[in-house]
């Protein structure tokens, strides 16, 4: 996977489910090669979409019920009244850098025979790191594949959450959020409604259409215009032709054709309209809420093309009584540059998630601010004649970077380099997040000594720190 504010939104649930698509491909693609040493972790993802191909794509919005079980929310044992509690035992895979400037908190919260420890964690002002572990206490419904689907956290307005460590013997995951945002209170609560597992992704799944058929003149399928307001989700270039008001559809429920493999949908009509190639899809209202996948072409030696599409949710269902929207996705393809239609292979990528646990996972604990903070000031450059003026705070957790409208500021193109008074540097690669047109953190992967950093060079021009 994400990731998480106060409110509950439909871009907040669309975010969160497309960061756990990500992970999973990321997962996926690197699961023999994964390492949980300190300096082969990272805070955030860096794999492209897998999923949410295009700039536009828009996922149907999901309600996620509180469980009916009662949560428990204590601070248990001795340890946690005077605390002390072994971070060294319970986060062993971290540096003992990072351990050092954890606080220690020890919140637990059980629901549904999983067990939520709040371990430890740390805040610098803008940045609040945080390790939770999830515990199965009845069952195998946690795995290397966990992910943390639907969260809140207070104090931030962007959040993160990843599987850092997962130990099979006790069935533990350690799980690392981070939240941006200054905190208005030191008290800080955490609440989890929703976690996967179980989750696999597969490429190369055949569909079963028959070309011959659809290519028949006589073979027309029926359509309709769609009315906007039954549209709940929108993908590709088509998000530009909002105004028209002229989307066409097929007919719902017109075949069923089934997916080797694929359990949680069908495909429920497809056929040609306007020389455009439609494929209707209806998920099941469970599952398939959280399952997802894409389709695509291939030519007759397997290799992918690049077809012009975009995609339409649109309908609803009830589920105990409230509505949710997308009942349908249909994918529609472009395929007037295509010489030889009858020649490409209709194929999808899609996931399969076995367990989906809900529940309500809630705890609150104090943390006060880092006090190793130093800061300085600097002059971007934006092409903004004499560069754009820029407060840099540098803390454990990473770099901040705050002044007006830096969002059109590239963060591929951020160079960031901390020297030590030693003479040795760290050099900031990855990691950089926009939190809002004011707001650039870069996470180090690493804790920073900041009373060791001597100055940062931004851009080849240097900061001097002040405390």
């Amino acid at each position: 996977m994400g990731k998480s504010n106060n409110q509950l939104t439909e871009h907040n649930l669309s975010n969160i489910k497309r960061m756990y698509y990500e992970k999973i491909a990321h997962y996926e693609s690197n699961l023999e090669n994964r390492s949980l040493e300190p300096n082969n972790q990272e805070l955030f993802t860096k794999n492209k979409f897998f999923l949410n191909k295009k700039k536009y794509r828009k996922r149907k919005i999901i309600y996620i019920p509180a469980a009916a079980a009662l949560s428990l929310c204590v601070v248990t044992g001795a340890a946690a009244a005077v605390g002390m509690i072994d971070l060294n035992s319970a986060l062993h895979f971290l540096g003992a850098d990072r351990i050092g400037i954890l606080q220690p908190v020890h919140q637990v919260s059980e629901d549904q025979g999983i067990r939520m420890e709040i371990i430890g964690a740390v805040r610098d002002g803008d940045t609040t790191e945080i390790y939770v572990s999830l515990s199965d206490m009845t069952n195998y419904r946690i795995d290397e594949t966990l992910d943390v689907y639907d969260y809140r956290i207070t104090g931030g307005n962007a959040s993160n959450a990843e599987l850092i460590h997962y130990d099979k013997a006790s069935r533990t995951a350690i799980v690392r959020f981070i939240t941006q945002g200054k905190a208005s209170k030191d008290r800080i609560t955490i609440r989890i409604n929703t976690l996967m597992s179980g989750a696999s992704r597969k490429d190369g799944y055949d569909v079963p259409i028959e070309w011959n058929s659809l290519l028949q003149p006589k073979n027309k399928v029926g359509y309709e215009p769609l009315n906007p307001d039954r549209i709940s989700g929108l993908g590709g270039e088509i998000a530009n032709q909002m105004d028209n008001n002229s989307f066409q559809v097929l007919q719902q429920d017109k075949t069923n054709i089934l997916i080797p493999g694929v359990q949680w949908m069908h495909i429920s009509n497809i056929g040609f309209v306007n020389g455009k190639l439609h494929v209707q899809i209806n998920p099941d209202h469970e599952i398939g809420g959280y399952n997802h996948g894409f389709f695509y072409f291939t030519d007759e030696q397997g290799h992918k093309l690049d077809i012009p599409e975009y995609s339409i949710s649109y309908g609803h269902y009830m589920k105990d009584g409230v509505r949710y929207g997308g009942d349908y996705t249909e994918y529609v393809y472009d395929l007037s540059s295509v010489k030889a239609v009858n020649k490409i292979k209709l194929q999808g990528s899609f996931t399969n998630i076995s367990e989906v646990i809900e529940g309500k996972w809630e705890t609150s604990f104090k943390l006060s601010q880092h006090s190793a903070i130093k800061s300085g000031h600097v002059r971007l450059n934006m092409n903004v004649n004499g560069g754009t003026p820029a407060k840099i705070t540098l803390s454990p957790i990473g770099v901040t970077l705050s002044g007006e409208d830096l969002s059109e500021l590239r963060k591929k193109d951020l160079n960031i380099e901390l020297h030590l008074k030693d003479g040795t540097k760290r050099t900031a690669e990855s990691g950089f997040i926009q939190l809002d047109d004011h707001l650039i953190k870069w996470i180090s992967s690493e804790t920073i000594p900041v009373e060791e950093v001597s100055y940062i060079l931004m851009d080849g021009k240097k900061v001097s720190l002040g405390e």
